[in-house]
């Protein structure tokens, strides 16, 4: 071992001369022993006082060998393993060689004096067997069996050239190649004993750095050792499992599986080896297992350890208990536990609507896929007039509002229906555990009472809202394709709304037919201005002080061709849900300033404005483009627009309208006084005209509205000469309004009683033909 350190040969040295001082007694008192029988046999031919006196010498070099040999091993014993040392070394080597001279003396002395036969043959398998002992006694060491053998062997051979006989020089050979092998195994043999040293040093060591890691392993880590029997009873626990758990330093002789908390404390599901049940079903078996995951509160917090183990077997074979670790696993089944609830707050939120909380439209088709239990029905339903609430009181009050129809919708439903919002202000109902006989009836009956659910007025933020809904059904059926049932129940829901509204229809072939009609429409629609097929009709503005004509209203009118003329109310709303009235309504803006070319500089030209034009950002830059091309002064222009768009969005309408007043257009705030306007927007907004709705004209003539219209007039148009504003009042039918209208103080006229709107060209003559009467 050259490059060990001087502990390791020191220690090297020690076990060579411990395996040497164990046997050199023993061998002393052998080697006198067949000493004294060689010189028995030998004594007839010896002179007595030259034996004796061999004798004696050789008995005193092995008696002094064996003593230095018990007196060392007795050292060692009480100073310790390393207390040999190289002097030690050299004094047994001391004592061999004298041992070997001795033996070797004799040898050659004592062997030309054999007479016998039987002399020489003791002496032929004396000599070898003496040398061959001596080597193996010293074969962890090296030098003394070297230091024997060369003794001997020279002897031995000297020995041999002394006798006169025909095989001198073979014999000496043999006896040399024999000491050669002697030395090549007594080398290999030293060697293997060195090679052993070195192991056992090497899993010494091993043996200390896996005691240490182990030792801190168990007192740092938070993973822990366990052993036990068959039964799962521990007979060698970890203190750092005591320290984890809070309990006695002491758990040997308790059952490993009722440390821990019986009831899972972390629910992740899908972890199939869980909890002391799992854990001693495992411990039952006799198999190795790992994954058992056990828990326990541990200052109030819940811990979790992965447990694996392995069985011990005695020598012969037998179980006889476990071998295991357990390993932390607290934050790794927290964040899977923070994962499980991400995924399904994940889930919640795909399949259901934040707002209210119901399922969506997801969550409401795949329900409809695998619905196929008895007869069923699809109900959707569309809450009536829940824009001009949004645009009126706010998208909050609107938010209130659709939760406050969700709750009454859920109240109002059977258990096992499944009610979704679809988005908006739309629900869906689908409608399960419907009679196989009476089907329709029932869900008819239940579509009644969600009705009447919903009928009840609602109060949100001090506001009375009257809640209303339109509903359709798809037929009842036992089973039909989604899109399908959803196709039908919408058609129907048109159909309601078309139909007056606070109802629920039933789906029938014939509203499919309704509905491509409407397409139809929406196709004719889009080539009418191209076509020719609009119009305009003008209505005349007439002051009410002399009835004389202040300017006209321009009204939209389409003439189909097969058709006939249709009204407004049917392909206004049309032309708006489809967006074709932003491209009507510009086409129709051009023709009436085209026309407003030909009438006096002083007559003013009214254009109605949908929502849904003033909403696009490029509304102010068209109006100017088309005024720039057609050559009409801005101040001869005035815009109509409604209350519900002031309130969809107020600074965005703020901010258009400023523009257009900043360019000299005229601004007319429509129908006042039926929205939810209040009186700040008068005063922030820049109009100009307000237009009292045509329900106040009709209320004058009703005798119990009579006195209360006439005092909302009067201090509307009080409040508008105080702010400088034009009020014009509509729906003049008769002489008796248009006389307490004056009275009231409006500026301005407009009704049938003047005539019906028609064509520009007509109008002028009739205003030509009254001004010469």
């Amino acid at each position: 071992m050259p490059d060990a350190s001087e502990d390791v040969r020191t220690l090297l040295l020690n076990r060579q001369l411990r395996n040497l001082f164990r046997v050199v007694p023993w061998y002393a008192a052998s080697n006198c022993y067949t000493g004294g029988g060689v010189l028995l046999v030998m004594w007839p031919f010896l002179d007595a006082a030259f034996a004796w006196a061999w004798f004696a010498c050789l008995g005193l070099v092995h008696l002094g060998w064996g003593w230095h040999a018990v007196r060392c091993a007795r050292r060692q014993q009480r100073q310790g393993e390393q207390s040999l040392r190289h002097a030690d070394l050299h004094a047994s080597m001391l004592w061999c060689a004298l041992c070997a001279l001795a033996a070797g003396a004799g040898i050659y002395l004592g062997a030309p004096l054999a007479a016998s036969d039987a002399s020489r043959l003791l002496l032929s398998a004396y000599t070898p067997g003496l040398i061959a002992t001596g080597v193996l006694v010293g074969i962890t060491t090296p030098l003394v069996s070297f230091t024997w053998l060369a003794i001997l062997t020279v002897s031995a051979c000297l020995m041999v050239a002394r006798l006169d006989f025909l095989a001198q020089g073979m014999t000496m050979t043999l006896l040399c190649c024999y000491a050669v092998m002697l030395s090549s195994a007594l080398l290999f043999a030293s060697h293997l004993f060195v090679r052993r040293i070195e192991a056992e040093l090497a899993a010494d060591r091993q043996r200390q750095i896996v005691g240490l890691l182990l030792r801190d392993f168990e007192s740092k880590a938070n993973d822990w050792l366990w052993e036990s029997d068959c039964g799962g009873v521990l007979t060698r626990p970890a203190s750092r499992l005591a320290q984890m758990l809070g309990l006695d330093a002491d758990l040997v002789g308790k059952r490993l599986d009722t440390l821990f908390a019986p009831h899972a404390l972390l629910a992740l599901g899908g972890e199939a080896a869980m909890g002391p049940a799992a854990l001693r079903k495992r411990l039952g078996g006799g198999r190795p297992f790992s994954g058992v995951v056990v828990e326990a509160i541990v200052d109030q917090q819940p811990r979790s350890w992965s447990l694996s183990a392995k069985p011990l077997h005695a020598p012969t074979g037998e179980w006889i208990g476990w071998r295991g670790v357990g390993c932390e696993v607290t934050d790794a089944r927290l964040r899977e536990a923070e994962a499980l609830v991400r995924e399904r707050k994940l889930h919640h939120l795909a399949h259901h609507d934040p707002l209210t909380g119901l399922p969506n439209r997801r969550a409401f088709l795949e329900a409809m896929e695998v619905e196929r239990e008895g007869p069923h029905a699809v109900a959707m339903i569309d809450l009536d007039n829940f824009k001009t609430i949004n645009d009126s009181l706010g998208h909050a009050v609107g938010d209130q509002v659709l939760c406050a129809v969700a709750r009454r919708l859920q109240q109002g439903c059977r258990p096992g229906d499944l009610l979704a919002r679809l988005g908006g202000d739309e629900f869906a109902v689908l409608l399960r555990g419907l009679p196989a006989t009476d089907a329709d009836a029932e869900a008819c009956a239940r579509l009644e009472h969600l009705l009447d659910v919903l009928r009840v007025p609602e109060w949100v933020n001090d506001y009375r809202v009257d809640v209303r809904a339109s509903i359709g059904v798809s037929r009842v059926v036992d089973s039909a394709e989604t899109g399908e049932l959803m196709r039908q129940a919408d058609n129907a829901l048109y159909a309601a709304k078309n139909e007056g509204r606070d109802m629920f229809r039933q789906y029938s072939p014939r509203m499919s037919e309704r509905l491509r009609e409407r397409l139809a429409l929406v196709s004719d629609l889009a080539l009418a201005a191209h076509a020719g097929q609009l119009e305009l009709d003008y209505m005349p503005l007439r002051a009410a002080e002399d009835l004389r004509v202040r300017g006209y209203e321009a009204l939209l009118r389409w003439r189909h061709p097969v058709h006939g003329r249709i009204p407004p109310m049917d392909f206004i709303p049309v032309a708006e849900e489809s967006g074709l009235i932003v491209p009507i309504g510009l086409w129709a803006l051009e023709r009436a300033c085209r026309d407003a070319l030909a009438w006096a500089p002083d007559t003013r030209l009214a254009v109605n404005v949908s929502p849904i034009q003033l909403a696009s950002p490029s509304l102010v830059d068209s109006v100017m483009d088309v005024l720039q091309r057609v050559g009409l002064p801005a101040d001869r222009l005035e815009l109509e627009i409604t209350e519900s768009v002031l309130a969809r969005d107020p600074a965005a309408a703020r901010a258009m309208l400023q523009r257009l007043r900043a360019a000299g257009v005229r601004i007319a705030i429509d129908d006042f006084g039926v929205g939810y306007s209040s009186m700040a927007q008068l005063r922030e907004l820049p109009f100009d005209s307000l237009k009292l709705d045509q329900s106040f004209a009709a209320a004058l003539l009703q005798d119990g509205a009579r006195d209360m219209t006439r005092s909302i007039i009067a201090s509307v148009v009080q409040l508008a000469r105080s702010m400088q504003l034009t009020v014009v009042a509509e729906g003049v039918e008769v002489q008796e309004q248009l006389d307490m209208l004056r009275g009231l103080g409006c500026t301005l006229l407009q009704g049938y009683l003047f005539g019906k709107p028609g064509p520009i060209a007509a109008l002028m003559a009739e205003v030509a033909e009254s001004e010469r009467a």
